[in-house]
C-alpha cells in the first residue's frame, strides 16, 4: 500500500463519499489518501493499525484463523466502509485480517497525531456505534443462514448479487471462502446448475438460463454484499 499525493484524487472521493459528513470538525487536512493492490493487508491479525482506514473504493474481506488454523471468513467490505475501528481506536490487538480483494483506495487518519480529537467527536462516536450494531446485527443473521440454508440457496443469492446482465464472473476460491464451504463442494453445486440448464458456463463466465429459478431458492436475506 503507499500514500497518493494527488490533491484531485483526494477530492474526488471526500466528495463522493461525503466522508466529511461523519466528523463534528472539518478533517480534510488530517486524512491521507492511499492506494492499495489486490491481496494487500490493511489490518493484520495480531497487530494493532497506526491509521484508522476508510474504505472508499474497492473491495475488503475479513477473515481470522481458528485454533486449528483454518481460515474463518468474517465479512466483505465495499466502500464506503471503516475498517477495524474498534481495534484501532481502542489500542485492542485485531482478531481478525483485513485484506484487498480488488485495487482500490482508502483514506486513513493517523491515531498517533489525532487518536484524541476523534475521541472526543460525538458525531462520529454515534456514528461508529451505529456501523458496529449493523455489523453485529448483519453477522448474527448472517450466520444463522450459514448454518441453516442449503449451499444451493446461498449459492442463488450469490449470483444473484453478482452478476451483471445476467452473467455471473466471479473468483471461484473466494467465493467458496464467502460461501463458508470448500471448493470442491461449491464446483458441484455450480456444475448441478448447468447440468439442470440453469446455468450455462462459457470459459470463465456463467450465463444464467433461469433467473426465475434462482429467484425461487435464494435465501431471502443472505446477501454478502450487504454495506456492513
Amino acid at each position: 500500500m503507499e500514500k497518493v499525493e494527488s490533491i484531485s484524487l483526494f477530492n474526488k472521493y471526500i466528495r463522493e463519499t461525503k466522508i466529511l459528513e461523519l466528523f463534528s470538525n472539518d478533517m480534510s487536512d488530517k486524512m491521507d489518501l492511499f492506494y492499495f493492490k489486490k491481496g494487500d493487508i490493511l489490518i493484520n491479525e495480531g497487530e494493532c493499525s497506526d491509521y484508522l482506514f476508510f474504505l472508499v473504493n474497492g473491495r475488503m474481506k475479513v477473515f481470522s484463523h481458528s485454533s486449528s488454523g483454518k481460515v474463518m471468513f468474517v465479512s466483505h467490505f465495499k466502500s464506503l466502509q471503516i475498517l477495524g475501528e474498534t481495534c484501532s481506536l481502542w489500542r485492542k490487538t485485531p482478531t481478525a485480517t483485513v485484506q484487498a480483494t480488488t485495487n482500490g483506495y482508502c483514506i486513513g487518519i493517523s491515531l498517533t497525531k489525532h487518536r484524541e480529537l476523534l475521541f472526543n467527536d460525538i458525531k462520529f462516536l454515534r456514528y461508529t456505534c451505529m456501523n458496529l450494531g449493523e455489523r453485529l446485527s448483519y453477522m448474527n443473521s448472517n450466520t444463522c443462514i450459514t448454518m441453516f440454508d442449503s449451499l444451493e440457496s446461498r449459492l442463488a443469492s450469490f449470483i444473484l448479487n453478482n452478476s451483471t446482465d445476467n452473467i455471473f464472473h466471479y473468483n471461484l476460491t473466494e467465493c467458496a471462502e464467502l460461501l463458508c464451504t470448500s471448493y470442491r463442494h461449491l464446483l458441484r453445486v455450480l456444475n448441478t446448475f448447468c447440468n439442470n440448464n440453469k446455468l450455462n458456463k462459457t470459459g470463465k463466465y456463467y450465463k444464467i438460463i433461469d433467473k426465475d429459478y434462482f429467484i425461487e431458492i435464494a435465501s431471502s436475506s443472505y446477501d454478502v454484499n450487504s454495506s456492513i
